[in-house]
């Protein structure tokens, strides 16, 4: 009878191909329950995006609350269930919803003003305040960024004045976006200048920002310079005007404006924000348009126009000019995002067909 022995290289590769399967199987368990989790993730997006909310929420808090999941995961699960909770008019639940998601820090999580609902937003700023006991101060990951406030703008229009009104919050949004590639340089959302101004009313006259105000918003904000100004539209030539003013000393850092065609709005924009980062000592990226800005002036007053009436509580007439806005350039990303932020509100009033959601609701 003949008898065969392994060879060392044999005993090697069925050692090998034992190790191999055996990483295999401990792979596919291993992906299976991540699997499993991203499904409810989607599940519950869906549910959220036909505003079904009651289920959406059962879903949200099963991953919120789950140490399985990964903080991200549950970071994205406690936006969509803020959202939802707003969308039943449950602004408690709402909260403590904001409440948990900061409490899963570090790292800082900030929510995007853009993509929430509006109520959302003050609810996270209050619970922002809450958290650091009172204080309105921004926190950032890098204490060495420079932080810039930029106020809203002055309307000194007088031909048409009504009709450009809306440009006091699109023009700064417009800059804030632009200067935001600054190297060194963090810009507070407006949303959150204009929700402190509201809270402690700082602003002594409507529509109207004075120095004393802009300084005193940049010192609770923690900001290190804060900049405000004014704007005139006259015969189809728009001037722009804007002041920098050092936070800690009140010292005017620039006074600048700029002139051109009302329908080359993003080229003065674009050349008042880089005057503004050089005049705070910031470095910036070269701007580029993309997909989120627009260089229509219809667009861009639509969208300016949505802002105001989202600030008023008219959240129906605010996704109507956002929609106005996409209407004029479909590439127009931003107000396509303010739109999506408000189907919440609409669906709760029953102003909106929630199964019209556009795939981005699930942003």
């Amino acid at each position: 009878m003949q008898h065969t022995t392994d060879t060392p290289h044999s005993s090697r590769l069925l050692a090998g191909l034992g190790l191999l399967v055996g990483g295999i199987a401990l792979l596919i368990c291993m992906a299976a329950p991540v699997a499993a989790q991203n499904a409810t993730m989607e599940e519950a997006k869906d549910e959220y995006m036909f505003a079904n909310y009651d289920q959406a929420i059962d879903l949200f808090s099963e991953v919120a609350h789950s140490s399985e999941y990964d903080s991200e995961t549950r970071i994205e699960a406690f936006r969509y269930l803020g959202r939802s909770y707003i969308a039943k008019d449950e602004d408690q639940a709402a909260r403590e919803a904001m409440n948990e998601l900061i409490r899963l820090e570090p790292p800082i999580v900030e929510l995007d003003a853009d993509d929430e609902p509006p109520p959302l937003i003050e609810l996270y700023y209050e619970a922002r305040r809450d958290a650091q006991d009172g204080e309105y101060q921004v926190e950032q990951e890098d204490p060495g960024l420079q932080t810039l406030a930029i106020m809203d703008f002055t309307n000194n229009s007088v031909d048409q004045r009504e009709r450009f009104d809306g440009l006091t919050k699109g023009l700064p949004s417009m800059m804030i976006n632009s200067i935001n590639n600054g190297v060194d340089l963090k810009v507070i959302e407006r949303e959150r200048i204009q929700w402190l101004l509201d809270e402690l009313e700082l602003q002594r006259q409507e529509d109207v920002v004075d120095q004393s105000t802009a300084v005193r918003t940049g010192e609770l904000l923690g900001a290190n310079a804060v900049v405000f100004g004014s704007y005139i539209i006259l015969n189809d030539q728009m001037r722009i005007s804007a002041r920098v003013v050092k936070v800690e000393t009140g010292e005017v850092l620039l006074g600048e404006e700029v002139t051109g065609e009302a329908e080359n709005f993003f080229e003065l924009i674009e050349e008042l924000s880089q005057n503004i980062t050089r005049a705070v000592n910031v470095e910036t990226e070269e701007t580029q348009l993309g997909n989120e800005e627009t260089n229509s002036l219809d667009a861009m007053m639509a969208y300016s126009d949505g802002l105001e009436h989202m600030e008023q509580g008219d959240y129906r007439a605010a996704f109507e000019k956002f929609m106005e806005a996409t209407d004029h350039d479909d590439s127009f990303a931003r107000a396509e995002r303010k739109a999506e932020s408000l189907r919440p509100m609409l669906a709760l009033s029953g102003e909106i067909d929630a199964t019209n959601a556009s795939s981005n609701s699930t942003n």
